[in-house]
C-alpha cells in the first residue's frame, strides 16, 4: 500500500470511529411483547417450577439484551425510610414472581415502561420526601408521572401523621449510558438524599 492509500484508509477509520462507537453504545429497546413471549416460553419449560420461570426469563433476556441488574437499586435504606429505583424489566420480573406466588395469570402482568423511584416511609418520624429530582449530565429530567402524595400513617400508640409516599416515574432515556445521572430525594426539612449512577451502573439498567 502506497503512502497516499495509507492516509486515505487512516482518514476513513478516524472519520468512522465516532459512528461505530455510537452504534456500539446504542441498545436495542426492550419490547414488552418480546418479554411476554420469553415468559411464556420459560413457563412452558419450567414444568411447574415457579422459581425456574423467573430464572428462565432471566436467561432469555440476558441472551438477547446482555447482562442486567435483576433487583431494584437501593437509593436509601434506613429503618424509617426506603427509596429504590426500578426499571421496566426489574419491575416486570418482581411482579412476575408475585403473580407466580399468588397463582395469577401471567399474561395479566402490567408493563411499566418508565424508571420508577419508590418512596416508602415506615415511621411517623420518617423524613417527608416531597420531591424527587433526576438530573442527567447536570440537567433536570421532567418526570413522566408523579404519584408521590401525602398519606396518613398511624403507629401502635394511635399517633398519626401525613407523610409523602408513592412513586415518581421518569423516562428510561434519562438512564441510558453516556452521561452521569443523579437522583435527589428532597425532604420537607433537613438534608436531601443524593445517589449518583455512573456508566457502569447505567449499562446494567434495562
Amino acid at each position: 500500500m502506497d503512502r497516499r492509500s495509507h492516509l486515505f484508509w487512516l482518514a476513513l477509520v478516524v472519520t468512522a470511529a465516532p459512528t461505530l462507537f455510537a452504534q456500539a453504545q446504542r441498545r436495542e429497546p426492550i419490547a414488552p411483547a418480546a418479554v411476554r413471549a420469553m415468559t411464556k416460553d420459560a413457563e412452558a419449560e419450567a414444568r411447574g417450577d415457579k422459581s425456574e420461570v423467573v430464572l428462565g426469563l432471566d436467561r432469555r433476556a440476558r441472551a438477547r439484551w446482555g447482562d442486567f441488574e435483576s433487583f431494584p437499586v437501593t437509593i436509601v435504606r434506613r429503618e424509617d425510610l426506603s427509596i429504590i429505583l426500578s426499571t421496566p424489566l426489574m419491575t416486570y420480573r418482581r411482579t412476575l414472581a408475585e403473580y407466580l406466588r399468588m397463582g395469577d395469570a401471567l399474561e395479566r402482568i402490567p408493563w411499566i415502561p418508565t424508571a420508577v423511584v419508590t418512596i416508602s416511609p415506615s415511621r411517623l418520624e420518617s423524613p417527608d420526601i416531597v420531591r424527587v429530582v433526576v438530573e442527567r449530565g447536570g440537567k433536570p429530567v421532567p418526570p413522566a408521572e408523579n404519584l408521590l402524595k401525602p398519606m396518613a400513617f398511624t403507629n401502635g400508640s394511635g399517633d398519626s401523621a401525613r407523610i409523602h409516599a408513592g412513586e415518581v416515574r421518569f423516562p428510561m432515556s434519562a438512564f441510558a449510558p453516556g452521561a452521569p445521572v443523579k437522583i435527589t430525594a428532597v425532604p420537607a426539612s433537613g438534608e436531601s438524599f443524593v445517589y449518583e449512577l455512573d456508566d457502569s451502573q447505567l449499562g446494567t439498567l434495562r
